[in-house]
């Protein structure tokens, strides 16, 4: 008999797997799991084998969606007012978006070996102690950003809807904060859905700046200073998420093929960025408009309700990431609280301060966490020079001393509206920072590392 029932051991027309019923049954269960999803109960410890689940592919929706909003926009038409012209303009955010995208996509490699939250991961490297520091410093930026952001969805929120500013903000910021507290699999599914808006409210984009022409002029003069700072402002935009990275592929089996988790991480962030940075190159290389809410009026058109979508639904898939990551971020701190605690904490302190940023300090508070954002770099060089994780850390690895190190090199380099470094002003306002910082704290760990192992007694177990 090769069934349970019906006569002659052929199975019931009901109960067999090609039979109507059943597969109404696993359409039903397939329905369910796309809408029902409970609350993530984990926090930063590892997860178990048995919990394990995904695919590789959610991470392309989820960097795609989560980089399609007017702030890389933004910066393709900051880009292009730098005097470059089109031609340079085009190559540096295609160089810019390659470097940043590999920078994301190698600690997303992280998530599905370990099991851990990037933050708490770096403990390794750090020190259980001495993550203290990248894990407060990546929950300030958490919050900043999310306040920045929520300040200008919430006001165009507002305005669609005829609410006052604090309104809008309030609103936006608790339906964001509600979606991040459920965890992990929500977040990855509120991406997917919004990414599918977003891809239809930038096409409109598109398809206006193609009505419009192409400026005829496609290079102009070439000045390495602003090469350079182009390049490092739109690969630090990319690479910033990386503290974020395996937050959202530690859920991943372990099994997940790597060159599938790096290529979907990697070509999530690279296509967004590419496709909205260049239409913003393009955008202002015809409008000569460098104001953000003009510029999007005059592409529009008459259809203003796509300048709010594009703001709105931007301000959702970036907001998501800061919530969930600012509350891991927390929980690396030693802050003892539910996950889904840490999250509403991180959306309530960031929707305050997006509310005090209507009193007009919201542009030298965007100033102060780019600024804040040069700790990244020096981070990220330690994060992937560690090959293996200690078990048990002591309090201050070899880690937290590069960082240092890192960091304290690349202030001469910096480049900004609040700090210029020596370097960086000889160089003519060129910014090179981020590649001094990254590449001196990588070096200054392996050689700590090094020294710190020759030093220990045979026979010693070894910690770190």
């Amino acid at each position: 008999m090769r069934g349970k029932g019906g006569q002659g051991g052929h199975p019931h027309p009901f109960l067999d797997e090609s039979s109507f019923l059943s597969k109404l049954t696993r359409q039903v269960y397939s329905l369910r799991e796309v809408i029902v999803v409970k609350i993530e109960t984990r926090g930063i410890e590892p997860i178990p084998a048995s919990e394990r689940h995904g695919r590789s592919s959610s991470l392309f929706t989820l960097w795609f969606a989560a980089n399609l909003g007017v702030p890389p926009w933004f910066l393709g038409v900051l880009l292009y007012s730098f005097g470059l012209g089109l031609g340079w303009s085009l190559f540096t955010v295609l160089l810019g978006n390659l470097v940043g995208s590999a920078l994301v996509a190698l600690p997303s490699l992280m998530g599905p070996r370990t099991g851990l939250p990037q933050l708490a991961l770096s403990r390794g490297g750090f020190g259980r102690v001495g993550v203290g520091l990248p894990a407060a410093l990546n929950w300030l930026s958490c919050l900043g950003w999310f306040a920045v952001n929520s300040l200008m969805g919430g006001e165009l929120l507002a305005s669609l809807l005829g609410l006052p500013a604090v309104g809008g903000i309030v609103l936006i910021g608790g339906f964001q904060v509600v979606i991040a507290a459920f965890g992990h699999d929500m977040v990855h599914r509120a991406e997917r859905w919004v990414s599918i808006l977003l891809v239809l409210t930038f096409a409109f984009f598109t398809w206006r700046a193609a009505q419009a022409g192409i400026p005829a002029v496609i290079s102009g003069g070439f000045s390495w200073p602003a090469f350079a700072l182009g390049v490092a402002m739109i690969a630090s935009y990319v690479f910033s998420w990386a503290p974020y990275a395996s937050d959202y592929s530690r859920y991943l089996p372990v099994s997940a093929a790597p060159a599938r988790v790096f290529i979907a991480t990697f070509a999530g962030s690279l296509l967004s960025c590419l496709w909205v940075e260049l239409l913003g190159v393009a955008m202002a290389a015809h409008f000569r408009d460098f104001d953000a809410v003009p510029l999007l009026r005059s592409a529009a058109g008459g259809a203003v309700g796509f300048v709010f979508a594009a703001g709105i639904l931007g301000t959702l898939t970036a907001n998501l990431l800061n919530i969930y990551t600012g509350a891991t971020s927390l929980l690396a701190l030693g802050v003892r609280m539910p996950r889904w605690l840490a999250a509403v904490a991180v959306g309530v302190l960031g929707t305050v301060l997006a509310i005090l940023g209507l009193r007009g300090f919201s542009g030298d508070y965007e100033s102060f966490l780019l600024l804040l954002s040069y700790w990244i770099a020096p981070w990220l060089g330690v994060v992937l020079a560690q090959k293996t994780a200690p078990s048990f850390p002591r309090p201050i690895e070899a880690g937290f001393w590069a960082f240092l190190i890192g960091l304290l090199c690349s202030v001469p380099f910096m480049s900004q509206s609040l700090f210029t470094g020596p370097v960086a002003r000889a160089m003519g306002g060129a910014d090179i920072a981020y590649y001094v910082g990254g590449l001196v704290a990588a070096t200054a760990y392996l050689l700590l590392r090094r020294g710190s192992q020759a030093v220990r007694a045979p026979g010693v177990p070894q910690r770190a």
